[in-house]
């Protein structure tokens, strides 16, 4: 069963996070990461490291080292689950989603993914732990909660004086608390126990703290039912239109005015393996059979019928339409993919095991530089 513990974390000695957070490593953009190097101390030197080739990670190591001699950094005296409460905007509302950090054993039967995970980043992230022993950016968890309790203690915890507490460059308002009570962090602890961790972001995370031998994992987790909790989709956009010839033969396509039509159909559409496209114009593609596919999610019929054969190059992913959308017209096509649910992702997980990567978005992301855990790696 899944095992999760209050760890002494190592912070930025700021009540400011807004000048030290950074979005995890696979979603900062080149313009961004300039950006945020700009700043003096940005968890970003960490999480993504400037440079090329092993001076990278040996550059992260050096100014780990640096930050936490000069107290930039500094750990904390008490064991802690550390509680974080992030406000953002999503579809016109404005969202409240409270989590909380903690050390999850890295190799409990409870954990449950389902995405395949790539090389590439793998080979990266386990260079960078390897050089600096410390995890920057948390994997990210849902478990269910049906009776509230522990929505109920984490709401509890967020009250008074948070730690520190910033606007991310995306817009969210994060707050955290340091919990360090005996009683509530066994309460909090036994309520884990017996409950399936589904990993919602952070797979090449998990899977790197694994193969470097580390026992235990940052992790933030949220309760499934918590309001707050937003899973995006993540849409496809090809290189080429080639890709979607096979369409018209193997799906019913209905011919959309405008991207805000194709996804109100897209919405409605009981296929479960739907998707829209664009290919100069806005289609409903429904196809007719599932060949092959078990999981209820049109992601896996679009990787399997339509994406098997692409180069990785060949194909970006974004949560976003008008993005999708923007990229297609530099001369590709894009690929709409419905809104997925955390049941139905479960589901899925269950039905075929992994799913493909980049099937879900859930947003927003958890920064990196709330907390950072020291690990001790036997490889």
């Amino acid at each position: 069963m899944p095992d999760i513990v209050p760890f002494r974390g190592w912070r930025f000695q700021t009540r400011a996070l807004g000048s030290v957070l950074c979005p995890p490593y696979d979603v900062i953009s080149p313009a961004l990461a300039a950006r945020l190097r700009r700043r003096p101390c940005n968890a970003v030197g960490l999480e993504l490291p400037a440079g090329t080739g092993a001076a990278r990670w040996r550059g992260a190591a050096r100014l780990w080292r640096k930050w936490a001699a000069q107290g930039v950094l500094g750990q904390d005296r008490d064991p802690s689950f550390y509680v974080c409460e992030e406000r953002f905007s999503s579809g016109g509302r404005i969202l409240r989603r409270v989590g909380f950090l903690g050390a999850l054993a890295a190799r409990d039967r409870g954990i449950a993914e389902h995405e395949r995970t790539l090389p590439k980043p793998k080979v990266e992230r386990l260079a960078l732990l390897r050089a600096l022993r410390v995890q920057t950016s948390p994997i990210f968890g849902v478990f269910p909660d049906p009776g509230g309790r522990v929505r109920r203690l984490l709401r509890r915890a967020a009250r008074g004086r948070p730690l520190s507490s910033g606007r991310t460059v995306e817009g969210a308002m994060v707050r955290l608390w340091g919990v360090h009570d005996p009683e509530t962090n066994r309460v909090l602890r036994e309520a884990l126990r017996g409950r399936d961790i589904l990993i919602a972001d952070g797979h090449h995370r998990l899977a790197v703290s694994r193969l470097a031998g580390a026992s235990a994992v940052l992790a933030y987790l949220c309760p499934e039912e918590d309001r707050g909790l937003v899973v995006l989709p993540t849409h496809r956009v090809v290189a080429s239109r080639d890709a979607l010839r096979p369409v018209p033969r193997l799906c019913r396509v209905t011919p959309c005015g405008s991207a805000a039509g194709m996804s109100g159909r897209l919405r409605r559409c009981r296929n479960p393996y739907a998707f829209g496209f664009w290919d100069g114009r806005f289609w409903l593609a429904e196809p007719r059979q599932r060949g092959a596919c078990h999981s209820g999610l049109a992601v896996e019929w679009v990787e399997r019928h339509l994406l098997a054969g692409l180069a990785r190059e060949q194909v970006s992913y974004t949560p976003d339409i008008g993005e999708a959308l923007a990229r297609a017209r530099q001369g590709g096509a894009a690929i709409f993919i419905k809104p997925p649910t955390v049941r139905g992702v479960r589901l899925a997980a269950r039905r075929v095991g992994l799913l493909p990567p980049k099937t879900t978005y859930f947003f927003p992301k958890v920064p990196a530089g709330l907390a950072f855990l020291e690990l001790e790696c036997s490889k």
